[in-house]
């Protein structure tokens, strides 16, 4: 129908909740969540198997499009976005196998996921904006029921619905940017508009760019539309925190980016002022509103604000090495946030609390689980010899190359201040334990240390042989900047 790497989501995300209905409760969420991997699985493999080919020339889907059909573009920038959401979405599934085995409708809950990464991916490969309207309101509403999946909990319910309203609202913003984009330039296919807007300066040019940056911009975060994020981040269930802070939130971003240098590019100077004032917003809000906050999950989510920010530095310089820094930073922030939201996961799941105060000692009894913990937040840090400090490095170096010294300068400022609400993290992991109860706490079970484990060792991999990924990023920036290569 689209291309193995979209099929295989969407034939698991049908065949699990048909084959939780079969199995016995006790042990559905074993067996659908055993099933669900196996999709993502087989959609990263095809990918890794085709990769070298995408890297000649993207893969057209259908092979000719016109200016109004729908089409799939296999490319690198898409490639490297959907790398990352299946990664997430395969180590959630895992981890979910033991931290939702407690919840009812688990088969449910595996497809919706599903049915979150399959949105994911097709945005990042989406080759108009037809079709990326459609994927990303997939990945929209799936994830309104996953962060409201526990019902029963108000707090849950109350978060989904302030989720839901603001990215409707953002939604039918894009539509209309995408209107206007059709009324100027009489096609939806993303090259062509790109190619059609070379001369570019209409006033309606400036509104449909406004109206797309702030649809996407409020799932991306943006201040001063980002209050969705600690409600949705601390309510929703650990694992889904994680997806949508390290690839939901992340998709966003990257859409930006693919607007703003693939068809934008005859205003950057507009939007390169535009972005570094956002940039500071974020890095003010999130780090100064981060260090008042005593719920974990929410210090994570005022952090990804934070993040955002940084990420923003490297568009508001508007080379192809601030773009690249972006994507690098984009993608590694993702493995670093999903990992401390699962972290902190696997904390609840043995004492039930989000509070800094109650975690007082429970790196004496959850060794690994504080350790990989402890990687996470020095990552976010910017610690050497973690991936978070090659990309924050690469984000000053931007600053230096697009001259914008003040907006370097700033980002270490924040990062420093940063480190504050991150050491209440670790004192708390290494304190002397205050209640009675963490004596009975054990590690968490082996399910949720997989995936764990696994982002932990891939940090520190690709902290130490970052060429890997820095090369996938420079080739996404590349190709991003150079519309000759789709038409």
């Amino acid at each position: 129908m689209f291309t193995p790497i979209i099929d295989s989501l969407f034939i698991f995300s049908i065949i699990t909740p048909i084959i939780g209905f079969f199995t016995p409760k006790k042990s559905s969420c074993l067996i659908c969540g055993a099933v669900s991997a196996g999709g993502y699985i087989i959609s990263m493999a095809y990918l890794l198997h085709i990769l070298p080919q995408i890297l000649t020339s993207p893969i057209r889907i259908p092979m000719e499009t016109s200016a109004v059909s729908t089409s799939i573009v296999i490319d690198v920038p898409g490639s490297l976005m959907s790398l990352l959401a299946l990664a997430l979405g395969l180590f959630a599934t895992i981890y979910s196998m033991r931290f939702m085995e407690r919840d009812s409708g688990t088969p449910l809950y595996y497809s919706l996921l599903m049915a979150m990464v399959t949105g994911i991916v097709g945005a990042s490969y989406s080759g108009d904006l037809f079709t990326l309207f459609i994927f990303w309101e997939l990945m929209c509403i799936t994830s309104y029921v996953l962060v409201g999946f526990r019902r029963n909990v108000k707090e849950s319910v109350e978060a989904a619905i302030k989720y839901m309203l603001m990215s409707g609202v953002g939604s039918a913003t894009i539509l209309f940017g995408m209107s206007l984009l059709y009324g100027l330039t009489g096609t939806l296919n993303l090259p062509r508009i790109a190619l059609s807007l070379k001369a570019g300066g209409e006033p309606w040019l400036y509104a449909s760019l406004g109206m797309l940056i702030t649809g996407f911009g409020i799932k991306a975060a943006i201040v001063p539309l980002h209050v969705w994020v600690p409600d949705a981040y601390a309510a929703a269930p650990s694992p889904i925190s994680a997806i949508i802070a390290g690839a939901s939130t992340e998709l966003a971003v990257f859409v930006i980016c693919k607007l703003l240098f693939f068809i934008f590019p005859v205003i950057k100077v507009s939007w390169m002022e535009f972005f570094s004032v956002f940039a500071v917003l974020n890095m003010v809000l999130g780090n100064i509103v981060g260090l008042l906050q005593n719920d974990v999950k929410r210090m994570l989510a005022y952090s990804s604000v934070a993040h955002i920010g940084y990420i923003f530095i490297g568009i508001a310089a508007g080379t192809k090495l601030g773009l690249t820094a972006s994507l690098l930073h984009m993608f590694n922030h993702g493995l670093m946030k999903a990992l401390a939201f699962l972290c902190m996961g696997a904390i609840i799941y043995r004492i039930g609390s989000r509070n800094l105060e109650d975690m007082a000692g429970i790196g004496r009894r959850m060794p690994i689980t504080s350790t990989a913990f402890t990687i996470a937040v020095l990552g976010l840090i910017g610690m050497p010899p973690l991936n978070g400090f090659i990309s924050k490095l690469l984000l000053f170096m931007s600053c230096l190359d697009s001259g914008m010294l003040w907006l370097g300068i700033l980002l270490i400022i924040f990062s420093a201040v940063s480190t504050g609400y991150y050491i209440r993290i670790l004192k708390a992991l290494i304190a002397a334990p205050r209640d009675e109860r963490l004596s009975d706490v054990k590690e968490a079970p082996i399910l949720i240390l997989i995936p764990i484990c696994c982002l932990a060792f891939l940090m520190i991999l690709l902290g130490i042989w970052p060429d890997p990924i820095l090369r996938f990023a420079e080739e996404s920036s590349s190709w991003l900047m150079e519309v000759g290569r789709y038409a």
